[in-house]
């Protein structure tokens, strides 16, 4: 059977966890420890910290190099190895550790993180597509990190966008590409985005229950259920409930000044930060010039044209829409 894109597209990265200890061991202090995998990757790491075992995994590196590409249903396959793996390199990391018998499998679920990657469309870059996830979640304050533009030192590019939705999941979406090259990994594709739903409590609680363990996360019917509610997520949070209406409202409120004004350099002067995609533009002049008379394709064909202008005099970002199309179609 062909693997699709959508088959190793999708999958969890790192996963946390958490476990209360008590007696004897409460006391016990463990520094950040690496977990080693059988062919000498670092895939995670433990810590025991005020009566608490912390433990860090991240799936992709018990199966690859790096994580550029999630831990997907393509690699539900090798789960009973990585199990076995991740018990070795735990007990080897708590050894002599604690007192008695501990199990480290009981311990639960503190966030979860479930990814989407691939490539953004056409013309399209991932600052672009970034700055249209920005701008769509207006409702608290984001976290936005830049870097210097290549064309100008002076401008701004995005790297990456934080939305928190408190307590059930914070969205993390950035350029994959540039955070792997950062890191040494220069056979990294071109334009590879990242968009990332970390679950937190009631997200988890939704998805597990009170059975939320590394022993119930670590199968194949609870990594589904974890990729099921990430498209979830995507479909109707990212894409049904904020991208699309603010598509929609910034078509709206390009066409209000085009009525107002009456003229197209005057509106794109005023709003020109929100054409997040040539696309929004052409569909408030298309409004425009049937609101003046001309018929829907005529209207299209004068829009057309100004927006081919505008494509060489202001470089407004085109294919973003094609980007969250593409994204959104790997989420069915």
């Amino acid at each position: 059977m062909r693997i699709k894109e959508k088959d190793y597209a999708i999958g969890a990265d790192t996963l946390a966890f958490e476990m209360v200890i008590g007696g004897a061991d409460e006391g016990v202090s463990l520094d950040w420890t690496s977990l080693i995998g059988d062919y000498g990757r670092d895939f995670g790491k433990v810590k025991v910290d005020k009566g608490k075992i912390h433990i860090r995994l991240n799936l992709p590196k018990l199966v690859r190099e790096n994580n550029t590409m999630p831990f997907s249903v393509v690699d539900f396959i090798m789960l009973e190895s990585i199990r076995n793996d991740i018990k070795q390199a735990l007990e080897e990391a708590l050894e002599g550790k604690l007192d008695g018998e501990i199990d480290v499998w009981a311990a639960t679920a503190k966030s979860i993180e479930c990814n989407l990657t691939s490539q953004t469309a056409g013309y399209s870059t991932c600052s672009q597509v970034l700055n249209a996830i920005h701008r769509s979640y207006y409702e608290g304050t984001n976290v936005v990190f830049q870097r210097a533009s290549a064309k100008c030192q002076y401008d701004k590019e995005n790297e990456t966008v934080i939305v928190t939705k408190k307590n059930c999941y914070a969205l993390k979406s950035y350029d994959k590409t540039l955070e792997q090259r950062k890191k040494g990994n220069k056979e990294v594709e071109a334009d590879l985005l990242r968009i990332e739903v970390v679950m937190q409590a009631r997200t988890i609680q939704k998805l597990f229950g009170k059975n939320s363990t590394i022993r119930d996360v670590l199968t194949e019917q609870g990594l589904a259920k974890i990729i099921k509610e990430y498209k979830r997520i995507f479909r109707e949070d990212v894409i049904k409930g904020h991208i699309v209406p603010c598509l929609n409202n910034v078509s709206d409120i390009l066409f209000a000044s085009l009525k107002k004004t009456d003229r197209r350099i005057e509106t794109i002067a005023r709003w020109k930060e929100l054409v997040v995609d040539e696309e929004v533009l052409r569909r408030a002049l298309v409004k425009w010039y049937r609101h003046q008379g001309y018929d829907q394709e005529r209207a299209k064909r004068n829009a057309d044209t100004y927006v081919c202008r505008c494509r060489a005099k202001y470089g407004f970002p085109r294919d973003v829409i094609s980007t969250f199309r593409h994204f959104k179609k790997l989420c069915e």
